[in-house]
Order: C-alpha cells, then sequence, then structure tokens
C-alpha cells in the first residue's frame, strides 16, 4: 500500500520555481515476523479470530483482522503495530493489506496472544500505543501459564489510561471477564479461550463448527421436506382412492 505526499522547499530568489514532486510512502503489508511463536499460539490465534468472524460474517460495518500491520502515523512507515486479534466497528468488513488509523476508526478490541518473546512488550509498549490509539478493551492471553498471572488479563480504557479488569462468575456459569465491546464473555477452559454470547446464551463457534452445524441444519431440513413430500403424497392417495371407493 502506498499513499503521496508533497514534498516542498523554499525558494530561491532569482531561481525558477520547481514543481513540487510527490513523495511516494509505501506501507508494507507484513513486518517479517513469524504470525506465531509456536503452533499452541497459532491454533489459539487462528480459533479465536475465526470464532469473530463467524460472528460477524452477517455484518457489513464490522472488521475483524489478525496479525495485520496497523499503521498510526500517515507518512511513517515504521510506525506500527500487528496485534494478534482486533475488531472494528462501523468500517466497512472488507479485506485490506493493511490498517490505517487516520482513514479508519480507532479499534474497538485487541486480544495479544502473550508468549515468551512478546510478553515484556505486551506489558508495555503495546499497551502504551493501545491506549494512545484509544483502543477501548486490551485483552491478554496466555495459552501456557507461564508468563501471565492469572493467563487471561482485561483491561479497559478509561480517562486515556488501562484499569484492569475484575473477573467474576459468568452468565454460564464460569469464572471469566466480560468484554463490553464486544458483548461477550472470555474464560478459560483446560487452558484454551472460549466465547460465549450471554444474549443468545451460547458459545461462539469455531469456522469448522458453524460448516458442519450448517450442514447437519441443512440435511435435516432436507429430510424433513423429502418427508413432508412423501406424508403429502400418501394423504393425496389415500383421498384418490377414498374418492374411487365411493364413486
Amino acid at each position: 500500500m502506498s499513499e503521496v505526499a508533497a514534498d516542498s522547499a523554499g525558494s530561491v530568489p532569482g531561481a525558477v520555481d520547481q514543481p513540487v514532486v510527490p513523495r511516494v510512502v509505501e506501507y508494507p503489508s507484513s513486518d517479517g515476523k513469524p504470525v506465531a511463536e509456536t503452533d499452541l499460539h497459532f491454533l489459539r490465534l487462528t480459533a479465536v479470530a475465526g470464532m469473530l468472524r463467524c460472528r460477524y460474517e452477517d455484518r457489513d460495518d464490522v472488521y475483524v483482522s489478525a496479525n495485520l500491520q496497523v499503521y498510526d502515523d500517515q507518512g511513517d512507515r515504521h510506525s506500527h503495530l500487528a496485534p494478534d486479534v482486533f475488531v472494528v466497528f462501523g468500517v466497512p468488513g472488507h479485506r485490506r493489506d493493511v490498517f490505517k488509523l487516520w482513514e479508519e476508526r480507532p479499534l474497538a478490541f485487541v486480544l495479544e496472544i502473550t508468549s515468551k518473546t512478546t510478553r515484556r512488550d505486551d506489558l508495555d509498549k503495546k499497551r502504551r500505543r493501545y491506549a494512545a490509539w484509544g483502543v477501548s478493551e486490551y485483552f491478554l492471553y496466555d495459552p501456557r501459564a507461564e508468563y501471565l498471572t492469572p493467563p487471561l488479563r482485561g483491561l479497559s480504557l478509561v480517562g486515556g489510561r488501562y484499569r484492569e479488569m475484575r473477573q467474576g462468575v459468568l452468565p454460564n456459569g464460569e469464572r471469566g471477564l466480560v468484554s463490553e465491546a464486544l458483548g461477550l464473555c472470555l474464560w478459560l477452559r483446560d487452558g484454551e479461550l472460549w466465547l460465549y454470547d450471554p444474549v443468545a446464551r451460547a458459545e461462539l463457534l469455531t469456522p469448522a463448527e458453524d460448516h458442519w452445524g450448517r450442514l447437519a441444519a441443512e440435511a435435516r431440513a432436507d429430510s424433513e421436506s423429502r418427508a413432508r413430500a412423501q406424508a403429502e403424497a400418501r394423504a393425496d392417495a389415500e383421498a384418490k382412492a377414498r374418492a374411487e371407493a365411493e364413486a
């Protein structure tokens, strides 16, 4: 992705004014770093991103992404972060190569999956940067429970600074955290992060679960349709037989 920025210079007495030469700023879509540190981190990242994408797939004003470069300073190709998972409301849900904050809206939700190499940045630099960006909620998740205590933490932006969320009993009976931004509950089961919709009273499905669930629903609907058709055919045959007997 690129932008054109105008460079201007002061005029020199007696010199002919030169046309302004536009400066093209490239915003790379990759920082050269791996998506995740281990297979476990990758699986947890893709699972959460997939559940959120399934949740908002019918809305065209919500954008969900994972490990995408987010740039925060127009003209500076080096000022960026790549959140593990993030959600933005009030913007088109189409695909992007990079996300530019000056063209979009602030991120509402960010989840960082902490690892050995990222834990310090997650707790310090990223925390300060996300607060400056106006990210409403910042969650940190340690799938191995090695670097965070507790392994799932939530921070809510209040007055430009993050405050720690308190864990409590959720509507599904589990202990965890509530995301006001998403309207969802987050908790851990055997170290795995789960999302629960208190309105629908159901856990969010992964893309695979959603796919097979839809196939099963379609198969049930097809079976019920065939059964109705067979019942109607039998009723028609019986009515015809009665009519013939009466005649």
